[in-house]
């Protein structure tokens, strides 16, 4: 029913008499004020009650249904979403969006209801970075109540590969620092040589290390917020160890295994293997299964905590310094029409003996996080696992059988 035909109804009904007599004028202005006072609260209750996608464009419900369509099919926690009410308050907050730039906030909401911190929205490559800014402050500010600050720590900082020799005691150990890796573009294919460089890099640098025969290693993934995996795990896979590491566990049962083997690191479903990186340079591999000392912080997440999961449950490695984030959990990439892709959570990462990690990975010894990255005579952390490896590389040479 239209705005105008209300009016008409009522003010046909109203009651309101017009005459001579003071009084009844008076009467009569009173009538009127009153139906006046009730037909403004109407309209605006008529316009609060509409069909959000009455003022939306066609073109930006035909986009917020293909995004709330994704998110049901493959949330992980799709389940236990109430859809129907999702759904009708996105639609809400985008009541006058007419491009699918104006629908982001809405979607931040969406994203902020499905039950984990994981799942994200990045904007297309084509905005400048101003208008990007505008739009992240937006987004921020519909999601911020659901999605507290995250603690990151002073690691996080951290962006290089580096890698070096310590000593203790007369022992040696190669102490190797994997940072995040991450493309500066939204398009992942037009990061794909950055990614590439990245495990080439990786590999080549621990190629250098065991090249100066230390007696274990030290894989420090503090500060480390993840990105892509596969370069990672492709430039240190021979310190791993070759096999399945680990599984993405997605609702339905439909698991994937992830792997390196050869310089290859990928995932594996259904008996078919998919590879995510290789390193350029033929792949190296040690006579013996290293003993490895895994450090982690606050701010080991995602990807990072994928490379912890390779390690866990792994014969000759042990784990040291605090609980990591809790993104523990695989997304899956969907490019959007408009050059923004979609990234959904929708599995949960378990280590090579089915162990899933859904709140984050508590190490072996947990050690308190310094506020300040610390000199590595202060570093408690590293001490702690350079002692322990000290006392396993002495009580199990490198010779000895790896389930030692």
């Amino acid at each position: 029913m239209s705005t105008n035909r209300v009016v008409v109804l009522l003010l046909a009904n109203s009651g309101v008499v017009c005459g001579t007599h003071h009084r009844e004028i008076m009467d009569a202005q009173t009538k009127l004020g009153v139906v006046l006072s009730v037909l403004v609260l109407l309209v605006v209750s008529l316009a609060a009650a509409r069909d959000p996608q009455e003022a939306m464009s066609a073109t930006a419900r035909a986009y917020l249904d293909e995004v709330l369509g994704l998110m049901q099919r493959e949330a992980l926690h799709r389940d236990t979403i109430d859809w129907a009410q999702v759904r009708h308050e996105t639609l809400v907050r985008a009541t006058n969006a007419k491009t699918t730039l104006d629908t982001y906030p809405a979607i931040a909401y969406a994203l902020s209801q499905l039950q984990e911190r994981h799942s994200s929205l990045d904007l297309p490559d084509s905005l400048p970075a101003k208008q990007k800014e505008t739009i992240r402050a937006q987004m921020k500010k519909v999601a911020g109540t659901s999605r507290p600050p995250l603690d990151r720590s002073p690691f996080a900082t951290r962006k290089e590969i580096e890698g070096h020799i310590d000593h203790l005691d007369g022992m040696s150990f190669a102490h190797l620092v994997v940072p995040m890796c991450v493309g500066q573009y939204t398009n992942e294919e037009r990061n794909a040589a950055e990614f590439q460089q990245f495990a080439d890099k990786l590999h080549r640098l621990t190629v250098d290390l065991q090249a100066q025969k230390p007696d274990s290693w030290i894989i420090d993934l503090r500060g480390n917020l993840g990105g892509n995996m596969w370069p990672m795990l492709a430039g240190i896979g021979l310190v791993v160890g070759e096999g399945d590491l680990g599984s993405f566990q997605s609702p339905d049962g439909n698991n994937e295994s992830w792997y390196y083997r050869a310089g290859k690191a990928g995932s594996r479903s259904h008996g078919q293997d998919s590879v995510g990186a290789q390193v350029t340079k033929p792949p190296f591999h040690l006579p013996q299964l290293p003993w490895v000392a895994v450090l982690l912080d606050r701010s080991t997440a995602s990807s990072g905590e994928a490379i912890a999961i390779s390690f866990a449950g792994r014969p000759r490695s042990r784990s040291f310094g605090e609980r990591t984030m809790g993104f523990a959990t695989a997304n899956e990439e969907n490019p959007l029409s408009d050059g923004a892709t979609l990234y959904l959570c929708s599995s949960v990462e378990a280590d090579r003996t089915g162990k899933r990690y859904e709140e984050g990975i508590d190490p072996d010894v947990v050690l308190p996080a310094p506020d300040h990255i610390p000199s590595e005579e202060q570093d408690a952390v590293l001490r702690a696992a350079e002692k322990w490896l000290l006392q396993e590389a002495v009580g199990h040479p490198m010779n000895s059988s790896p389930s030692a």
